[in-house]
């Protein structure tokens, strides 16, 4: 990570020098300025958040304590790898472009989400699978207690 924050910081800074004439600051520079606020904000959140087992209610994720909280880590770490991307919309772009950084805010958010989904997507099935055998295993032990 620190890596790809030295690559990218280095591209805005050569993007300042290269295109010096073209900086245009104005009073919507002040949206992707909120938006990385948030984000830094956000990603500290789900960073420090623990998902504890025992608290869910019945329409709650179908992830598990861990799986969430490595989720909630993804996310975090998607977050923070977004933020270099709004310093463009900060320094360039006409001001209806600027507006449209809450995209890259969106992207940002869900983006670790979606990835940890995709990534994971076999490991929770087969976990899920698991459990409705073993759910099954349950009635079927449950309906020959009853009829005995």
């Amino acid at each position: 990570m620190i890596i790809y924050y030295c690559i990218t910081i280095i591209a805005n800074i050569a993007a300042v020098i290269v295109f010096y004439k073209s900086i245009n600051i104005t009073g919507e520079s002040l949206i992707p300025l909120f938006l990385i606020a948030l984000m830094i904000f956000q990603a500290l959140y789900f960073k420090n958040e623990k998902v504890e087992n025992g608290f869910r209610t019945a329409y709650g994720s179908n992830l598990t304590a861990d799986e969430e909280n490595n989720m909630l880590s993804s996310s975090s770490s998607f977050l923070f790898a977004t933020i270099p991307w709004m310093i463009p919309f900060i320094l360039f772009f006409p001001s209806f472009v600027k507006v449209l950084s809450v995209l890259v805010y969106i992207v940002g958010l869900i983006g670790g989400l979606i990835l940890y989904k995709i990534k994971n997507k076999e490991k929770i099935m087969n976990r899920m699978n698991a459990e409705e055998i073993e759910r099954q295993e349950q009635e079927k032990k449950e309906q020959l207690g009853k009829w005995k």
